[in-house]
């Protein structure tokens, strides 16, 4: 469905593959949860809090390889996710609030 999601970071030599991979699993089950009939738009920014809570957990994962989730990664993720709310025809939601609870930039 999402073939392109995080290829950027994928190109990027400073993200570890196998991170950028994990983060893609996590992006990939949110859209799952999102194409469900009955999602409400305050069900997406649930849905995005308990992801963005994984992913920070996957913090010290990164700076272990020497990388880190800076602001680009937030860029990257944040619009892996709006592409996911989109397809599933949801166009007012806000892309800063999808990912307000990072604790990475």
């Amino acid at each position: 469905m999402f073939a392109d999601l995080l290829l950027p970071m994928f190109d990027d030599e400073y993200y570890p593959d196998i991170l950028v991979a994990e983060v893609k699993q996590h992006i990939e089950r949110f859209a799952k949860k999102v194409a469900k009939d009955g999602v409400s738009e305050s069900d997406i920014y649930q849905f995005a809090n308990a992801m963005i809570v994984d992913i920070n957990k996957m913090k010290p994962q990164f700076e272990d390889l020497d990388s880190s989730l800076d602001d680009t990664a937030a860029d990257y993720i944040a619009e892996a996710m709006m592409m996911v709310v989109q397809e599933c025809g949801f166009f007012d939601i806000e892309i800063e609030e999808l990912v307000t609870n990072r604790e990475w930039w």
